[in-house]
This record gives C-alpha cells, sequence and structure tokens, in this order.
C-alpha cells in the first residue's frame, strides 16, 4: 500500500514532539489527523499541511471528544491505519507532594493515561480492518522519578506498563 492512502491519527499534535511526527509522517506521505486543545496553533499547522492535515480540537481525557475524534478521522480519510498517543500534560513538575492538589493530579492522570486508553478504545475497531499499529510516547520518568514529579512519573509509568 503506498503510504498516501495511509491515515494516522496524532494526539497532541499542534505543539511539542507531536508537531514533530505530525509533520515526519506528512513529509513521508501519510494523510494524517491530529488533535490537540490548542485550537489556534492546531489550525495553523493544518492550514500548512497542503491538504494532508486535518485539525481536530480535542480533549482526550473526554469521551464525547474522542468518539468525535474518531469519527472525524473516519470521514476524512476513510481508515485509520496508525495511532500515536502522545497527547499529555508534558511539565513534570508539579511542586513538592504535599502541595500537589487533588484537581492537579487527577487532571494528569486523566490526560496522560485515561486519554491514550479512550483513544486506544475507539480506535481499536478501526484499527483491527487496516492491521494497524498503536504508539504510546512514554517517558524515562516511568522508570525513575524525580522530586517533585510524582504525578507525571505515575502516569507515564502506567501508560508503560
Amino acid at each position: 500500500m503506498n503510504q498516501s492512502d495511509q491515515v494516522a491519527l496524532v494526539t497532541g499534535g499542534a505543539k511539542g514532539i507531536g508537531r514533530g511526527i505530525v509533520q515526519y509522517l506528512a513529509q513521508q506521505g501519510w494523510r494524517v489527523v491530529f488533535c490537540d486543545t490548542d485550537t489556534q496553533v492546531g489550525e495553523e499547522l493544518a492550514q500548512a499541511g497542503s491538504g494532508q492535515l486535518k485539525f481536530v480540537p480535542t480533549d482526550v481525557a473526554r469521551e464525547p471528544d474522542v468518539e468525535r475524534l474518531l469519527q472525524a478521522t473516519l470521514e476524512w480519510g476513510g481508515r485509520l491505519d496508525a495511532v500515536i498517543n502522545n497527547a499529555g500534560i508534558a511539565n513534570p513538575e508539579t511542586g513538592p507532594i504535599e502541595n500537589l492538589s487533588l484537581e492537579d493530579w487527577q487532571r494528569r492522570l486523566d490526560v496522560n493515561l485515561t486519554g491514550p486508553f479512550l483513544v486506544t478504545k475507539h480506535a481499536v475497531p478501526h484499527l483491527k480492518k487496516s492491521r494497524g499499529a498503536i504508539v504510546n510516547m512514554a517517558s524515562t520518568r516511568a522508570l525513575q522519578s524525580e522530586p517533585d514529579t510524582e504525578a507525571y512519573a505515575a502516569t507515564k509509568g502506567g501508560l508503560s506498563r
């Protein structure tokens, strides 16, 4: 199969590592759907994609958003061949654990761990049809934490296990 016939979905694709993945896949000829919570940056990247990129504003921690993301992917691309679960709250430092609010802890769990679960859950039926693949982006913090990064390390550890 020609790569121009293949469709990838990249979460957290507007900035940082995700943006690099989106651009690389597009350079290799893939059609790429990507999501992010930063609508402005996502739309700018999609407009620069010469029709190979589609942006869908999404909070991966919300199942209705993820369902909408998969529906938009299939409507635009007609298929799904790869998922890269990259979205995450990337700033690992939260300060001393005794000062970490339950709300901040929960948000990291929701985005960094529940998000990949939800995307995978809704993507698997389509990936089975195409014999596609899933890549979950973790971190070295999954195996070795540092002070004040407990929430981030816990989510990346959960994702890599």
